[in-house]
């Protein structure tokens, strides 16, 4: 015998003789499926559009949701203005619930990106940022002015504008 069927012999010769080997090794196998290998980096895989629950300002007179990668204010779409974006985290409004700030990271970089004001001809203004912790989040530090990082008086980063 030669070639596959002295392989098989030797497989039913083995699962006969110990039994408990092989049915061992049978569950060691079975017990761990890998996953189909990538060849690629975490970084380059497709996100499937992101999609958060609705956050109301803290006036009630507002709604920001996000929805196939956009960022929509009380059902208008504000950023951006075609395809998509990932936000790192939900949104936040400023005390007054009249300004929107949140951090998004797009085409390898990450933004820090402030609706000033609600309205309908208002615009977001974006800030490219250096690669962040996992920890760091926004805060707001007054009317026009948005602190990141890990606590308000640890910046990391600071916006500013004029109305």
């Amino acid at each position: 015998m030669t070639g596959p069927k002295r392989f098989l012999w030797l497989a039913l010769a083995t699962a006969m003789l110990a039994p408990g080997k092989a049915r061992a090794r049978a569950r060691r196998y079975a017990a761990l499926p890998s996953p189909p290998r990538q060849n690629q980096g975490r970084r380059l895989q497709a996100r499937a559009p992101q999609a958060m629950a609705p956050l109301v300002s803290p006036g009630g007179r507002h709604v920001v949701h996000v929805a196939g990668g956009a960022v929509f204010v009380d059902g208008r779409r504000v950023h951006p203005s075609s395809g998509g974006i990932y936000l790192m985290g939900s949104p936040r409004w400023r005390g007054d619930g009249g300004a929107l700030a949140w951090l998004e990271r797009s085409e390898g970089q990450v933004r820090l990106v402030v609706l000033p004001e609600i309205g309908p001809t208002a615009e977001p203004l974006p800030w490219v940022l250096p690669a962040l912790p996992s920890g760091d989040q926004l805060f707001w530090a007054g009317p026009n002015r948005v602190v990141v990082g890990p606590d308000l008086l640890a910046p990391r980063a600071v916006a500013s504008w004029t109305p």
